[in-house]
């Protein structure tokens, strides 16, 4: 018989739907101090990570995700130069931030075990950005972590899990706080969210609490074929003084030439039209 991998539901945190991937190949499976580990490969798809039993990532999409949650909070501001990612244990945050010639990078994931496990099993997604010598990486606690920093980080990029288990604090609003005053007056910040099938459930009270801190606040979409949405994921932008959606694509343009130049090439997804166009949003989804 085939074996199936049925992705986890959260009745009352997330819709109660489940996907099946078949699993052509099985790659990895533990249990780190704080979640299931899973990595297998599937027909279409490819090699799969899955934390807690839900997909956090695929060969065949990845980049879309992690091109769009780095470079366009890192092409809204206008000269970053300190950038820190809250979980991305699969470096793929990383990989896509240290392109630009920021000056520090700092990482700070709870589990060390997913960045053992992606290094050897997911290459393809860090692709050595865990060893960049500007990289600063610590296993510890995310809201512990950020509280040590105020006015310091330029772009905070949250890539945490969904709001249950070890990414439940990040999805709270005194974590949203002590990103804000751990942003400079320039700062911005990116948090993933979830499906737009979420939006009453996740999306809108987490846009209200944003609004409570950041002038600016706007959803941001893109598409992700192997979640559990299928399409229309959402992450939220927030900015102090800089409004994302009053950003010309012209001035993306230059921004992603003088700071990417020949690695610009290297995207597959985003470009500064796709930036504007995923700031975009359609009736239903107005925060």
């Amino acid at each position: 018989m085939n074996k199936w991998f049925l992705e986890t539901s959260f009745p009352g945190v997330r819709r109660c739907k489940r996907d099946a991937f078949l699993i052509k190949k099985e790659i990895f499976k533990g249990k780190s101090r704080f979640q299931d580990i899973h990595i297998f490969e599937s027909p279409g798809f490819g090699k799969m990570l899955a934390l807690d039993g839900i997909i956090q990532l695929s060969q065949s999409d990845e980049f879309i995700y992690h091109e769009v949650i780095a470079h366009v909070p890192l092409l809204s501001h206008p000269a970053p130069k300190r950038f820190l990612v809250v979980g991305g244990g699969d470096g793929g945050v990383m990989r896509e931030a240290a392109k630009h010639p920021l000056e520090e990078l700092y990482q700070v994931e709870i589990d060390s075990q997913v960045v053992e496990v992606a290094k050897k099993h997911l290459p393809f997604i860090s692709k050595g950005a865990f060893s960049d010598k500007r990289l600063n990486l610590s296993f510890t606690d995310g809201k512990e972590f950020i509280k040590k920093y105020k006015n310091f980080f330029d772009v905070i990029v949250v890539d945490s899990t969904d709001p249950v288990g070890p990414g439940e604090v990040l999805f709270k609003g005194d974590f949203y706080k002590l990103v804000y005053e751990a942003l400079t007056e320039n700062g911005i910040a990116i948090f993933q969210l979830g499906p737009f099938l979420d939006f009453e459930l996740i999306v809108r009270p987490t846009a209200k609490k944003l609004q409570k801190l950041w002038k600016f606040v706007n959803p941001v979409r893109l598409a992700m074929p192997s979640y559990s949405c299928g399409c229309e994921y959402c992450f939220m932008i927030a900015s102090k003084r800089i409004n994302p959606l009053n950003i010309k694509v012209s001035h993306l343009a230059r921004r992603l030439k003088a700071r990417l130049g020949n690695k610009a090439c290297s995207l597959k997804y985003y470009t500064p039209h796709m930036h504007q166009a995923s700031l975009m949003m359609p009736k239903l989804y107005q925060i």
